[in-house]
């Protein structure tokens, strides 16, 4: 009965992101007024010509400018914020999808990831959660994943989400943000080509340090820039309440383009972070270790971030998995 909470959570995500946040917010209207022009001529820096395809062109324009609107100095926390959150949610799906038990009907990561991207991971990661708990996910031991899958996640975190991602953040192109949109499918590509350079059948001992590997990348990454960008944060309750904290009411109608993205992705990070700390309580196996999980993802949260803070529980699963293997091993032989 308890999982109920993650339906919940995905119409509740959906609610608060796409009604009241994008059109609540008056956000959709104006963008749409801002790519709505012809492209020759037009003022609206993100408003140009990424095809020459004009129906696929607006869409482009719309979801780049959404992403713009955080791309200054002040906001930029925010974005990085969100960077480093979804690097964290964007490969658990693929992790999972490589365990040998997995069920088939999730294995589709890149799939999850586009429908994400579409549809807002506030609405579609509670779902994932809920598929995810009922299938087994949070009660499955010595599952290991094998060095040769480990090595291709590894390989599509770095080079289908955060070189695609730095270079989103750094170079603040349009043609890059729009690009950017498509990394469940750059991942998913990566993943296919180290696998066929290293095939996992051929590759079948335990990845157990390499997956570690790649969540300590996220988990320091996420610390790092948590404290350069968001630590300063907190000497301005101002900026707290302007880039952290997520707004209760609806803007003002005067508000920006900015401060109605802001409003978007701070409760899109809520539901989507709000969403795995949940699922990873069910990890746990006595009230001691549920109690270590709730003070870990609120004082992690704080100090390195939220992406951290689920990095370090991920890490802390696959020691259990694989401690179990080996237990699993011993009785073996």
């Amino acid at each position: 009965m308890m999982l109920a909470v993650f339906p919940f959570l995905a119409v509740a995500g959906a609610y608060v992101v796409m009604v009241w946040c994008l059109h609540g917010n008056g956000l959709v209207e104006k963008i749409h007024a801002g790519c709505g022009v012809p492209v020759e001529g037009a003022s609206f820096p993100t408003r140009i010509s990424y095809t020459n395809i004009p129906p696929l062109d607006f869409n482009l324009c719309v979801v780049v400018t959404f992403y713009h609107g955080l791309m200054n100095t002040t906001y930029r926390p925010l974005l990085i914020l969100m960077s480093t959150t979804l690097a964290a949610i964007a490969i658990i799906p693929f992790a999972e999808a490589t365990r040998e038990y997995h069920p088939k009907r999730l294995k589709i990561p890149a799939t999850i990831g586009v429908i994400y991207q579409i549809c807002s991971s506030a609405a579609v990661m509670p779902i994932y959660w809920f598929a995810f708990a009922l299938t087994g996910g949070t009660t499955r031991r010595s599952d290991r994943i094998n060095q040769g899958n480990a090595e291709a996640l590894l390989f599509a975190l770095i080079v289908g989400y955060a070189i695609p991602t730095a270079c989103m953040v750094v170079l603040e192109d349009p043609v890059v943000t729009a690009i950017w949109q498509f990394f469940p499918v750059y991942m998913a590509i990566a993943q296919w080509a180290h696998s066929k350079i290293r095939p996992p059948s051929h590759h079948t001992g335990s990845g157990y340090g390499t997956v570690q590997a790649m969540y300590l990348l996220v988990y320091v990454t996420s610390a790092y820039l948590h404290v350069a960008h968001v630590w300063p944060l907190f000497n301005s309750p101002t900026l707290i309440q302007k880039l952290i904290m997520p707004p209760t009411s609806l803007l003002d109608p005067s508000n920006s383009i900015s401060e109605g993205v802001a409003a978007f992705l701070k409760w899109d990070i809520v539901f989507t972070a709000g969403s795995t700390f949940l699922i990873t309580l069910w990890f746990a196996r006595s009230l001691t270790g549920l109690a270590v999980l709730i003070l870990w993802h609120v004082s992690a949260t704080f100090l390195v971030g939220p992406a951290a803070a689920i990095a370090g529980v991920m890490m802390w699963r696959e020691a259990t998995i694989n401690a179990q293997a080996i237990v699993k091993e011993e009785k073996a032989r």
